[in-house]
């Protein structure tokens, strides 16, 4: 699941109508997760709303209007009547309007959870999904996969990805194998092997073997960029792609072993990849240790052996208080 504040972005987006279908149905589906993520969406709701003010009313205005309906109905009955009636008709449309909307929503619900299969894991926990046409998806800690329940229909073939997960896509020179994020960035594939990440506020492709193409979509239009064996691109927070060469494509994906691989990578780069793999909370006490990076490579299962692993290479000393991870320097 995502932090707060990417939800708390998607949410105001999605409130401002700017976000994509795909976008839509997250939105719904986290929603319905839990009371809490509902009490959520409406809190940010009515901060959206203050903020953004669709109408001014005229409370004055508004009282003197409601008086002058009152002090002439008193005076022709006749017309209280017709009103009362009319209002009957007009509750009764309204009731028919809902009745009809709630049932539209109930059945379009009951439709999704038919057609589509949803592929979750846990903190920690690795899974291996092999889609209908034979493509093999491997999902990361954390991670949600959403596909067609029974088989991919036409073209194109699409899934939705939260998370991180790396896909050997089967090759189909007709129907394209779409990769679609909340971020809005969709990985159209080509028969390849990659891996895509996608959480937070970051989105990162790695591209291993084959040849895909990514489509970034924002306000302004979409944005087509074709990518080669070995690189990497990553869209930043403001939405631009940065492309980059790695040495070894081949550890991409290092996680599908329990292997952890570095390049310079920073403590808190390092404690948020401990939150969103295992889902545990990490302080760094001490800001010359906060920047100290690791580079290299160890196997971890759980979140104690990495974070032991951690220290042990960087020279710092951990503890684990109430859950909570803490790096500390040695005394």
């Amino acid at each position: 699941m995502q932090d707060k504040d990417t939800i708390k972005e998607l949410l105001l987006n999605y409130f401002k109508g700017s976000v994509s279908v795909i976008q839509k149905k997250w939105i719904d589906d986290w929603v319905n997760e839990s009371p809490e993520n509902e009490e959520l969406f409406y809190v940010y709701l009515e901060e959206w709303e203050r903020k953004n003010p669709q109408y001014l009313t005229d409370t004055e205005q508004a009282i003197l209007n409601f008086k002058n309906k009152s002090e002439s109905s008193f005076v022709l009955n006749d017309k209280i009547i017709s009103k009362q009636k009319s209002s009957g008709r007009s509750n009764l449309k309204l009731f028919l309007v809902a009745s009809v909307t709630l049932f539209g929503l109930l059945f379009l619900g009951t439709f999704e959870r038919i057609t589509v299969k949803t592929y979750r894991t846990g903190y920690g926990e690795l899974a291996t999904v092999i889609l209908n046409d034979g493509t093999e998806v491997f999902l990361n800690a954390n991670s949600q996969l959403k596909t067609p329940r029974f088989a991919f229909l036409g073209n194109p073939r699409e899934v939705q990805l939260s998370g991180e997960a790396s896909f050997n896509v089967t090759h189909d020179a007709v129907n394209k194998f779409i990769v679609q994020t909340m971020n809005g960035l969709d990985v159209v594939v080509h028969g390849t092997e990659f891996t895509v990440y996608n959480r937070r506020h970051n989105t990162e492709v790695h591209l291993k073997s084959g040849k895909v193409e990514l489509i970034k979509h924002s306000p302004s239009g979409s944005e087509s960029v074709l990518m080669q064996p070995g690189e990497k691109m990553r869209m930043e927070n403001d939405g631009q792609l940065k492309k980059e060469m790695v040495q070894k494509p081949e550890e991409f994906a290092s996680w599908k072993e329990h292997r952890y691989v570095f390049d310079k990578t920073s403590l808190s780069e390092i404690a948020s990849l401990m939150n969103d793999n295992y889902g545990v909370e990490v302080e760094i006490l001490g800001d010359s240790i906060n920047d100290l990076t690791l580079s290299g490579s160890f196997r971890s299962e759980d979140a104690k052996e990495f974070a032991n692993a951690v220290a042990q290479v960087l020279g710092i000393s951990m503890e684990i208080n109430d859950k909570r991870f803490r790096f500390f320097e040695n005394e």
